[in-house]
């Protein structure tokens, strides 16, 4: 049988059962598009209105399904553009393998129109990157992408296709699959038993360990071995903002996020008065440990440390026992050492802390209940939480929603709340939901976005509503850049400066000419009902909050409540 290199690209995909394929259509993707043509019955390709939003797609579909994502885009700005979209995964640790054709191998170094050198675009942002040079290697290249996006530290791969490639005609080779890539993560490894056995030495030591759980534990799928381990010690567990999901939020053991943004004070205290941090799956970056100071770089806390990747392990801190293997495997190597010693859980660790516990959620609900305008987004969040089914997928971009999110709306275990911080990219939310929704159908979902996110990804909401997707979009309307606002009237006098929209944009007229149902909430009382009509359509809906800026509601981000208070005492002393 003879098959073209499109042609093999597409049976591969079948073999590896992918069933949606995100992406944009190019001059150097003809023949490819034809193949997909051809296979519609079982590959779905989903058009995108531009190649980074493809890539967002093919990131959240990857995060809900835990199968690959695929992407694909053509030559020049559709590389440079899938770049863009590419790198958060990467740095995320999800599997997206990106597809990219471009211009005639036989033409290379002839200033070919939207020639660029692939490979070395996506090299730092990707685990492989690679150009093909003959037809009949696609199926071997397409496994190794596979294994690589799927395996270890799961992550990005990128294949470079020219145009004469695809079209070339060549005696089929052998298109298997390998089945464990199919889904991530792939060929699991377990830590070594002796550092499993001193590991446990340590953790029955300990008077108050604390575990600190990131994103590598959501995407092992390691939430009940977690919550077994936590329980049998008694220890309570924090997360990163991509580790929300490693354990129900609602259980007496978790203490929410931790860190600097989505700041909860009282579980900060806790990791500071921990003798014992056990990491799992986390990168110990600067936002988890608050620039590292939570612990601080020169702690004499016992560091435990398990992670499938041994370069993050004693990157920041010196570690007592490095773990290197799959979370949920680890976990149940260590849980099984501890029970075996008759391990007894610590009653009540969070019992000293109840008061500034009930402080917290007692300020939080206040806020909630304020009923002046514009609306304070701990009213949505609260709003949410109450309507919100308990399948339901929130989608958030990095910049409002996010501390909001991360210190007040609960997960339950499982992947439940997607928010890209691996380089923390505005307008990722409402591409996402379309991930998303495609990978959970039955699920309600939900992307939250402020308005500097609309302007880089309007454009969606075409896709959106052609794909008649049951979603439902929020944005929080405070007509500025506000992070960057609230930090430049916190670290820069407010020294205002390329910060403020125009307050007049009708978002909501936008998206009904998009198609979608588009409605404005100016007052508090108007949340509740237009959330409850918006969550049980059977249409995509877009809703336009009038929300408070944070330079005067600040977000539970860390550095700026210490700003704050910084501020306030310069006020003092100088009166």
């Amino acid at each position: 049988m003879q098959l073209n290199g499109s042609q093999l690209v597409v049976e591969m995909l079948k073999a590896y059962k992918v069933r949606y394929v995100f992406g944009v259509p190019g001059d150097t993707g003809l023949a490819f598009y034809d193949a997909l043509r051809q296979a519609q019955k079982e590959i779905c390709h989903i058009l995108a209105r531009d190649e980074r939003s493809a890539a967002f797609m093919a990131d959240a579909y990857a995060r809900v399904s835990f199968q690959p994502g695929v992407c694909e885009g053509p030559s020049g700005a559709g590389a440079t553009y899938l770049a863009a979209g590419l790198a958060e995964p990467h740095a995320s640790s999800i599997p997206v393998i990106a597809l990219n054709s471009d211009t005639p191998l036989n033409k290379e170094n002839c200033n070919v129109l939207t020639a660029l050198n692939q490979p070395a675009l996506f090299a730092p942002i990707t685990k492989w990157s690679t150009l093909v040079k003959q037809a009949g290697r696609i199926p071997d290249i397409m496994r190794q992408a596979f294994r690589l996006a799927t395996n270890g530290r799961p992550g990005a791969v990128q294949i470079t296709l020219p145009m004469d490639v695809l079209a070339t005609q060549v005696d089929a080779p052998p298109l298997y699959a390998e089945e464990p890539c199919q889904r991530y993560p792939a060929y699991r490894t377990r830590p070594d038993p002796a550092a499993v056995e001193r590991a446990v030495d340590l953790l029955l030591q300990a008077r108050q360990p604390v575990i600190v759980a990131g994103g590598g534990t959501v995407i092992s799928g390691a939430w009940t071995e977690l919550t077994a381990l936590a329980e049998a010690l008694g220890a309570p567990v924090g997360t990163s903002i991509c580790g929300k999901g490693a354990i129900a939020e609602d259980h007496p053991l978790s203490i929410g996020v931790v860190g600097s943004n989505g700041r909860r004070p009282y579980a900060n205290a806790v990791l500071q008065a921990a003798d014992l941090i056990l990491y799992v799956g986390c990168k110990t970056d600067s936002v988890t440990t608050s620039g590292w100071s939570l612990p601080p770089l020169t702690t004499d806390q016992t560091i435990l440390h398990l992670d499938v990747d041994p370069a993050e392990i004693g990157r920041n801190y010196p570690t007592t026992v490095g773990l290197v293997g799959d979370a949920r495997l680890g976990l149940h190597d260590l849980l099984a050492a501890a029970r075996a010693r008759g391990v007894q859980p610590h009653p009540d660790p969070l019992a000293a802390l109840s008061g500034e516990i009930s402080a917290f959620w007692a300020d939080f609900k206040a806020k909630a209940a304020v009923t002046t305008s514009p609306i304070k987004p701990q009213r949505l969040i609260q709003t949410l939480a109450r309507l919100l089914p308990d399948d339901s997928i929130v989608v958030a971009d990095a910049g409002t929603p996010t501390p909001f999110i991360a210190a007040y709306l609960h997960s339950a275990a499982g992947r439940q709340v997607i928010i890209p911080r691996g380089y923390g990219g505005l307008g990722y939310a409402i591409p996402a939901v379309v991930g998303a929704k495609l990978a959970r159908p039955q699920a309600t979902v939900v992307g939250l976005m402020g308005d500097g996110s609309f302007g880089m990804s309007a454009g969606e909401l075409e896709t959106v509503a052609r794909l008649g997707l049951p979603v439902t979009i929020i944005q929080c309307n405070n007509a500025s850049f506000g992070w960057i606002k609230v930090s430049q009237q916190l670290f820069k006098e407010e020294r205002y400066f390329g910060v403020d929209f125009s307050a007049d944009t009708d978002h909501a007229a936008i998206a009904r000419g998009f198609g979608l149902q588009g409605v404005r909430v100016e007052e508090p009382a108007q949340i509740e009902p237009t959330l409850r009509k918006a969550l049980s359509a059977d249409r995509p809906t877009f809703i336009d909050i009038v929300t408070e800026c944070e330079t005067t509601e600040l977000p539970p981000v860390e550095k700026f409540h210490r700003a704050k208070q910084r501020r306030k005492g310069k006020r003092c002393q100088g009166s």
